[in-house]
């Protein structure tokens, strides 16, 4: 790490972590992580202050820095003084693997990539808030705790106490429910009245089903509201404006480091200087269907068509604009033929749906109409509000266009034995023939790539499921043919499946076995037998099915 310092240096204070030790004559080399950068520090002390100086101790050293003699930094810490604050009682962090973190999420800090993670989020942030500043926004703090479900959707989380002084009113009466906020946007409508521009970055709360990783219960939520807009054109601009903006910054030096930790890899460039395509909803709907994508009249578009329509249009970001009003929520402005909403969303590659807004109704008797019972918001726009315009977008979709985790893949593999035996090998058998053929056929490097990459997550009779991170992939399909024999026992292994998370993986196995007792029923000759199978089946198509046990599904789906 380049440290800028004075040519005359004084006394400092050094706090951090030591990642590795290392003793040398009369000296101990530590490398220090300070937890603000992703860059070490190298440390010098003498034998006899760091001699107890482990792996994972958080210590606190008092001395200068000096020019390095070394080749691998310019500076080092030269220490005087050097205290042990905390030991690790598991100093090689086994325990900080992607799977154990799931369950751990107290150590997520620790790890090196999560970290990195973090510090680039918090500059997003940072850069957010700036840019919204930087254009006369005025930053609200909005309350998580609501008497208005802004969606109308009855997707919000309701606030239970068992207190009775806090179920009753000062009358002894019973309050009015209370929920987690599900969108700020009614109160930032309110102080766009005066304030003109708005905007607020906090978090989000929605009860819904978790069909995907898409869909969160928490989130957080960017929303801006701008007075005296009547029409979408100009949120869109803004929109737009804001995205390239994320992604300029993401370019930038301040971020190359902490990406490269990460491996990120971006879905697609986002163009920076020309503006994103915009196509009306019915233009979608005919585009899609002219490419033979089906399109429901009353859901409207599915994640499945968002990204097919990104993907129609060269793999870039592309508005979508006048919406259907039955898609969409009471307080969107309409056309003056009263069909279709002054709305848009923002698809992007791999995400489908990033941002959406809209024109606000301005007429309080429309809102009655169309069912708003919301009193204060409805005297809003008898107090000299103007037309407004506003939009949403969900930071943790902003976060996963921008910084997107290294691509798994799940391979649903079959073990055939040449006598037709019932396979018998263990997870570290299956593990260790397919390192022992990476080495063989790629060398160190190979064996190296495959050995972070691999991941023998289920073994089900004769099947089993292995994980592979991309940069291991063609490594591993190169190796899978050549395994003749796991444990001493001959066999091949055929590939079944190949998906993206292991809930796909359980799917197509369920589906595989469902087959397999069918065509046992069709052969079976006793009634006893059949009548076992008929139970069988009859348990694998319960709903939902299931093979796999909580821990073995507890791989997210990674887009």
């Amino acid at each position: 790490m380049r440290l800028l310092l004075p040519r005359k240096f004084s006394t400092k204070t050094l706090d951090g972590w030591a990642k590795s030790v290392q003793k040398s004559g009369k000296n101990v080399f530590v490398k220090v992580d300070n937890g603000r950068s992703h860059g070490l520090i190298q440390l010098v002390a003498n034998k006899q202050i760091a001699q107890e100086v482990k792996v994972g101790n958080a210590i606190r050293a008092i001395g200068n820095f000096e020019k390095s003699p070394g080749s691998q930094q310019e500076t080092e810490f030269v220490a005087d003084q050097l205290n042990i604050i905390g030991r690790d009682e598991n100093p090689r962090y086994e325990d900080l693997s992607a799977d154990n973190l799931r369950k751990k999420t107290h150590l997520r800090a620790r790890n090196s990539q999560f970290a990195s993670f973090l510090r680039a989020r918090s500059a997003l942030f940072r850069e957010t808030h700036e840019f919204f500043m930087s254009r006369d926004f005025i930053h609200i703090d909005t309350p998580k705790l609501t008497r208005n479900d802004c969606e109308g959707g009855g997707e919000v989380f309701d606030v239970v106490t068992t207190s009775a002084e806090a179920l009753n009113g000062s009358d002894g009466i019973k309050e009015d429910a209370m929920y987690l906020s599900v969108s700020s946007q009614l109160h930032l409508e309110a102080m766009v009245s005066r304030l003109q521009r708005v905007y607020t970055l906090g978090p989000a709360f929605r009860a819904e089903k978790q069909q995907s990783h898409a869909h969160l219960s928490e989130f957080y939520m960017l929303e801006a509201e701008v007075a005296f807009v009547d029409n979408i054109d100009e949120m869109c601009s803004l929109v737009e404006s804001y995205v390239q903006n994320m992604f300029s910054f993401l370019h930038s030096p301040k971020l190359r480091s902490e990406l490269e930790i990460m491996n990120s890899q971006h879905l697609a460039s986002i163009p920076l200087n020309s503006p994103f395509s915009r196509i009306t909803y019915e233009d979608a709907v005919q585009v899609l269907t002219s490419k033979g994508s089906k399109v429901s009249a009353k859901s409207g578009l599915s994640k499945k068509n968002e990204l097919d329509l990104v993907k129609f249009h060269d793999n870039q970001p592309v508005f979508v604009t006048h919406y259907p009003k039955n898609q969409k929520p009471f307080y969107m402005a309409r056309t003056q033929d009263d069909t279709k909403t002054l709305s848009f969303d923002l698809l992007v590659p791999g995400v489908g749906e990033l941002a959406g807004g809209s024109v606000r109704e301005p007429y309080a008797e429309k809102l009655k109409e169309r069912g708003c019972g919301i009193e204060w918001y409805l005297e809003t726009r008898k107090r000299g509000q103007p037309p407004t315009a506003g939009f949403g977008v969900g930071f943790e979709r902003l976060l996963q266009l921008k910084m997107v985790k290294i691509k798994n893949r799940y391979y649903v593999v079959r073990m055939i034995t040449n006598d037709g035996s019932q396979p018998t090998p263990f997870r570290p058998a299956i593990f260790k023939e397919f390192m022992k053929l990476a080495s063989e056929m790629f060398g160190d490097f190979g064996y190296s790539i495959l050995k972070m990459s691999l991941s023998v997550r289920v073994v089900d009779e004769d099947v089993i499921v292995l994980r592979v991170a991309e940069g291991g992939n063609k490594y591993f399909g190169a190796v899978l043919p050549c395994v003749h024999k796991i444990d001493k026992q001959p066999m091949v292994l055929q590939t079944i499946f190949i998906g993206r998370s292991m809930r796909s993986c359980e799917k197509r196995l369920i589906k595989t076995r469902r087959d397999e007792l069918h065509s046992a029923l069709k052969k079976c000759t006793t009634t006893e037998t059949r009548t076992q199978l008929l139970g069988a089946i009859q348990q694998m198509c319960g709903q939902p099915a299931r093979i796999f046990t909580d821990e073995q599904r507890g791989d997210k789906t990674n887009s």
